[in-house]
């Protein structure tokens, strides 16, 4: 398995077989020459990650690689980072990555505004890991009390600006009654809410766990309290998931991430131990640097995984329940079937 910041297009699977052709003889020979298969038998396939992948949210990718599940499963897979949902998407829609893991909010918003052809296979993580950081001089700690705030956002528009909305929309505080400023990820923003420079802002979950750990005086909120939207979805497109060779690429992904999971699920017994020895024997995760964070942090995704009533499979009401939320901020037409834009054939089902 290797990582790669680009991948160029793969050649399509007439040119494959053409070549095949021309070099071997015989049908037998030929069918060995399959389209998009490695010299070991094993067919690629690309994950496109929207962050890096050396955080615990993608702990289930990782430990699918490390544990060799995915090679259990006939798979060779690239992880190709992109610069978030949007490139993902148009990747996706190009047919030059196979699945990618993006949030509900911003697929639903691709699907149903930009009427971009995307298929929703499953739900990994069945709530939201975005947190909001505050003080105890200054706390906020239910969704009323964003009123008249001033919010950090690590970057204009987005998941995260959206996701303020909805918290806001929950308390019946209108969008523009937030203040927000754009003030990045990196460690020093914390510095601009003890200086009064900022009343709240917004980070990962391992992030929150980090300072929720090492940072007395921080406050976490979490958006689950209020809203149903921020799971994370894995979407394809739809002419990928409707492709009988691609289709089977996907359904043996899903398949072994929901092994993985069901590892990790397991491994909370003994604190995480298997679980983050394997996944720093290959990876540089900057949480499993404070093993208390890293065990706070796995036990928060492992319940995020079971929040639902599969592993990998979607939930058709969660979904629901997420479009009407992101309607009544005027992020979507009402009126459209979100149902439309699920798939739920390729994912294990009842795996809990």
């Amino acid at each position: 398995m290797t990582t790669t910041p680009a991948r160029p297009h793969r050649r399509g699977p007439g040119r494959l077989v053409r070549m095949c052709a021309a070099l071997l003889v015989g049908s037998a020979a030929l069918a060995a020459c399959g389209a998009e298969g490695s010299a070991d038998g094993t067919d690629e396939i690309t994950f496109l990650n929207v962050l890096p992948m050396e955080s615990l949210s993608f702990a289930p990718e990782m430990i699918a690689d490390t544990r060799g599940i995915f090679a259990e499963h006939g798979l060779d897979v690239t992880f190709e980072a992109t610069q978030g949902s949007a490139p993902a998407i148009q990747t996706l829609l190009a047919g030059s990555a196979e699945i990618s893991r993006i949030g509900d909010i911003e697929t639903m918003i691709a699907a149903g505004t930009r009427e971009a052809p995307l298929s929703v296979l499953g739900e990994p993580i069945s709530r939201g890991t975005i947190r909001m950081i505050s003080t105890e001089a200054n706390p906020i700690t239910t969704a009323a009390d964003f009123q008249g705030r001033l919010v950090g956002t690590p970057s204009e528009g987005g998941t995260s600006s959206i996701t303020l909305d909805l918290v806001a929309g929950s308390a019946g505080i209108s969008p523009d009654e937030v203040n927000r400023q754009v003030v990045g990820l990196s460690p020093g923003v914390f510095d601009l809410l003890t200086a009064g420079r900022v009343d709240a802002y917004i980070v990962s979950l391992d992030t929150s766990v980090l300072l929720d750990q090492t940072r007395p005086e921080a406050v976490v909120y979490d958006p689950n309290d209020d809203i149903t939207a921020g799971a994370q979805m894995y979407a394809t497109s739809q002419a990928q998931a409707q492709d009988p060779e691609t289709q089977d690429k996907l359904r043996r992904y899903l398949a072994a991430i929901d092994e993985a999971m069901q590892f990790i699920v397991a491994d909370r017994e003994s604190g995480f131990a298997e679980t983050t020895e394997l996944i720093g024997s290959k990876y540089e995760v900057p949480a499993l640097s404070n093993p208390e964070v890293a065990q706070e942090a796995l036990g928060t995704y492992v319940d995020a995984f079971t929040a639902g009533d599969s592993l990998v499979g979607v939930s058709p009401e969660r979904w629901a329940a997420t479009y009407e939320e992101v309607v009544g901020i005027g992020q979507l037409p009402a009126g459209l079937d979100p149902a439309e834009w699920l798939d739920t054939s390729l994912a294990p089902a009842g795996t809990q």
